[in-house]
This record gives structure tokens, sequence and C-alpha cells, in this order.
């Protein structure tokens, strides 16, 4: 295969009218993608290899649902599901009845991540892969993008069609989750061999940088990044598979392209390329009015006085000048509308997406080094670490970042329902963790452990489904139950719920795979059966 040289200049109406056929076509029947609505032909799209680029964005825009077209989706995709279920966010309204925030599934909202996952990210690396047969280094991207989007999926549901999927066969076969995570490792070991050949090969090659709204087209960021989501997934199945946990983490520490250290290496989409993307959880927020701080986003960030609160959240109109959150799964009966003027966040329109940031990965290689894997440094360092490089993505000072680092005192702190008293959570209440934000090396490995995932869960706001994956992992941190569990018993209150069934129109369109996929699970299709990796209790 040769490697890919720079080419003219691409033209713009031909990329112009591409983007708006793929982008015009997330929810609809992908193999009709190529009917052409726009009059583009197929030799249209090979010009300046549109053909093999234009699906990059694609990918891209649906791993977190950011079009401006069908603004609806990311709401589905992850605000009423994994947004919810973090501790970051809380539903100010009830949506008509019982609804997810009460655990009373919805089917018909919890088919979406599975249907944007498939329709906009693997159908994307499909068309990739057959178009990019002489530029292995965009479907290295693609790879990396696809376990991105993938792995979210996977950590919703649990079993997904992953290694037969593009097979041809009318139905798709699902695997297990832990073949469905070593499939992950060796898609992205083999992404991070090609673009280190490539890079070795092509230093100044940046011919992705037209369709690439991450990283511009730089290939040795995509395999710090890869690098770095290796990791996130080693420490995922640390206890599921601590063995290949301990040896994937390692290696990917070890990279001599490194990981995400600084702030300028942060994965976030943003808006360019003639693609117009918007934030989806600004639509849900700040537009719909539709979602608000969680109770326990406030419980935290008030209880360490973190002054992350005020780059996160805006003031209520319920309590005015003080920030106000909103329990999950509370009953709206006789002032509803008062919950709406609780803490909205502060997105903007046009805020990047943002996929991982250079904080997570130093807790990540805290935890490591405190399982005792080899991650060039102590615990305590990459905790510190951490701390300090979120402070500075919010633009605090070390100033204010060693005050912090240094509270020995400060705890989770009581909340206090401004409508409704019962929602309280009381300051003696076992629900509040007593864990402080400074290091103690002589604590038990619990308490460490405990401070890690605490802070590793402020500093990688807004992401709620990286958010509750940790939170179910491990138990950290404390997050409120939801005030009425309406799930029949199928959801423990205290575990919270692990997963969400699978999707509705798999059931009528892949029935037969489907329910050999539920055997695969070890318990029933619902909210409360534990996913592979989540093992700890």
């Amino acid at each position: 295969m040769r490697a890919l040289i720079k080419t003219t200049r691409l033209s713009a109406a031909i990329f112009a009218a591409a983007l708006v056929m793929v982008q015009s076509s997330c929810t609809k029947d992908f193999d009709k993608y190529n009917s052409n609505p726009n009059g583009l032909t197929e030799e249209d799209l090979l010009k300046d290899n549109i053909s093999s680029g234009i699906f990059i964005p694609e990918m891209q825009v649906n791993i977190i649902y950011s079009k401006t077209s069908d603004d609806y989706i990311y709401q589905l995709q992850q605000n009423l599901n994994a947004d919810i279920f973090s501790g970051y966010f809380a539903p100010p309204g009830d949506f008509g009845g019982p609804n997810n925030s009460t655990y009373a599934l919805k089917g018909g909202w919890n088919l979406w991540p599975f249907k944007v996952g498939y329709n906009g990210v693997m159908n994307g690396w499909r068309e990739v892969t057959k178009r990019a047969t002489a530029n292995p280094q965009f479907i290295a991207v693609a790879n990396i993008l696809k376990v991105e989007g993938m792995h979210r999926v996977s950590d919703i549901y649990g079993p997904i069609p992953y290694s037969k999927f593009g097979s041809g066969a009318l139905a798709t076969p699902y695997d297990d989750q832990e073949t469905v995570y070593n499939a992950f490792f060796k898609d992205l070991d083999d992404a991070i061999k090609v673009l280190t050949d490539f890079v070795t090969k092509s230093p100044s090659d940046n011919s992705l940088s037209r369709f690439d709204l991450v990283y511009d087209g730089n290939y040795i960021q995509w395999i710090k990044f890869a690098n770095s989501l290796k990791l996130r997934l080693a420490v995922r199945i640390a206890y599921a598979n601590p063995a290949l946990a301990k040896t994937k983490a390692e290696e990917a520490v070890a990279n001599s392209y490194g990981l995400l250290s600084l702030n300028l290496d942060n994965a976030l989409l943003k808006s360019g390329k003639g693609v117009p993307t918007r934030n989806g959880l600004w639509v849900d927020d700040l537009s719909y009015n539709d979602t608000r701080m969680n109770a326990s986003a406030e419980s935290i960030l008030k209880g360490f006085k973190d002054p992350r609160l005020s780059k996160y959240f805006l003031t209520s109109k319920v309590v005015p000048g003080d920030y106000k959150g909103v329990r999950s799964g509370i009953t709206f009966s006789g002032k509803p509308d008062a919950y709406f003027n609780s803490s909205s966040s502060t997105l903007k329109e046009n805020t990047p997406v943002q996929y991982m940031c250079a904080a997570e990965v130093s807790f990540l290689r805290a935890e490591g080094a405190l399982r005792g894997w080899s991650m060039g440094g102590t615990a305590q360092s990459f905790y510190e670490q951490g701390v300090k490089t979120s402070f500075e993505q919010y633009t605090l000072g070390s100033s204010d970042a060693s005050t912090y680092l240094n509270n020995n005192t400060d705890t989770q702190a009581a909340y206090t329902d401004p409508i409704n008293a019962a929602n309280n959570i009381a300051a003696n209440s076992p629900l509040l963790s007593k864990t402080t934000v400074k290091w103690d090396e002589g604590g038990t490995f619990e308490q460490k452990l405990e401070r890690i995932i605490t802070q590793k869960w402020i500093a990688i706001f807004p992401d709620g489904q990286e958010a509750w994956s940790e939170f179910r992992r491990t138990g950290y941190p404390k997050i409120f139950p939801v005030v009425n569990n309406q799930s029949g018993g199928t959801i423990n209150t205290d575990k919270q719920i692990r997963r969400l069934p699978f999707s509705e129109d798999e059931y009528k369109n892949n029935n037969a795979e489907v329910t050999k996929a539920v055997g695969l699970l070890n318990g029933a299709d619902n909210g409360g059966t534990k996913l592979w990796w989540d093992k700890k209790n």
C-alpha cells in the first residue's frame, strides 16, 4: 500500500456537498447513503481522498452526538441515562411520568446509544475501511475512533455486535464483553503500529487535516490519544482481568510517543472543516431547560470548596447567588417549575466536546501505581498532577491548586432541597463520604482509591458516560441514590443502576442474536445486571 502524498487543494464545492450527504444521514438507512441525493458521483468522492476521509468527521460527531441537526439525539444518547446516573445532572421535571431518573426505564429512549453508535460510528468506520485501502493511516485513525465510540456503547449494554460487524450476514451476532474488550486492545495496538510506521516515513504529512475535527490531522496526537485510551480501558478491566489490565496499562505508558500529558493534548471535538457542530449538553441544559446540576455534584464540589464549581455551573435562581442541584428520582408535585431555576451548566453552544483530557490520564496512572503497576511515578505524584492539570484546564492558578491539595478537613457536604425537605441529605448521613482532598500516604488502598476516583470524577466533567462507568467499577465517588425507585425490584437502590437493557430495535430486527446475547450477560436483560468488568462488589 502506498503512503498518502499531499494533493492539490480540495474542491470546496465537492467537499461541502459530500459533507451534506454524510451529515444529513445519521438516523437513516446507511446502505442508502451512496444513492447520492446531492448529485455526487463515486468519481467525485475519489478526488483528493474525499471518499476515504469524509466519513472521519461523521464518526467523530457521533461518538458524543454533536450535530446541529436532530440535536435532541444527544439527550437520548447520553443525557437521559449516563449524565443522570453519573451524579453530574438531573432532570428538573418528570417528562410527563415515570422515566429513567426513577429507574422506570423507557425503551424508546434507551435504544439511542446503540442506534447512534452503529449508524454513525460503525457504519462510518465500515466506509473508511472500504475506501481507504491505499491510506492505512486513515484506517488507523478510524479504528481509534471506533474504539472510543464503541467502548462507550459496550459500557452501557455489555455484549455488542463487534467482531462480526459488516460481515454481510443478515443477522449480526453479539460478542460477550470480554471478547469485545480484547478486540478493542487489538484494534488500538494495530492502529498505534500503523501510525508509528507512517509518521516515521512521512513526518510532514497533513492530509487528514481537512477532515479531522479533533487533532487537525496530527498523527502523533492520535498515537498519544490511542495510548491514553488503551490505558483507560486497561484500568476499566482491573477487577475482571488484573493480569491483562497490568500488561496493557504498562504497554500504554511505555510507548515512546507517550500519553495525553498536557492540556494542549486534550482530545476535543471542535467545529470547523465545513462541519457545523453544537454541544449537545448545552442544547439540553440551556436551550431545552431539561437538565440541571445534580445534588451529588453540589454536595461534592461545595463540600470541598472546589473552585471549579463556578467553572462548571451557574448560580441558581431558586436560591439566588447559590449553587443548587436536583436529586434524581424526586416527586415533582407542587412546584415543579422551581427546579428549573436550579443551577445550569456554564457550557456554550460552541464549547468543544471532550473525549478525554490530560487530567484523566494522570488519575489513571495514579490508580495504576496504587495497584503496583509500572506507571513512571507514584500514586501520590500522579494524583496531585491530575488535580493541578485540571485546575490549569479551567484557568485556575497553581496557588489555587496547592491550597486545594492541602485541604485535609473539608468533606462531602450535606444537601438541602429548597423545595421539599424530604429530599435532604443530613450532615451525619452515611450517604456522605468522609474523604478529604489531601493525599494520605498512610491510608488504606480503598481510602487512596476513593481520593483518586473522586478527583477524577470532578476532572472529567461533563462526560457522564465515563463518570458513570467509573462509579460502577469502583463505587466512587458517593452518588446519592434515586429518591423513588420505580424499577419494580430489578434495580437495587443502594447499588444503583448498572446498565441499560438491549435496544428495542434489536429485539425487532435482530431478535435471534440479541436473545442469544442475553445469555452472555450472566443475568437478566435489565438495569440491575452487572457488566463483565463490574466485578468489585
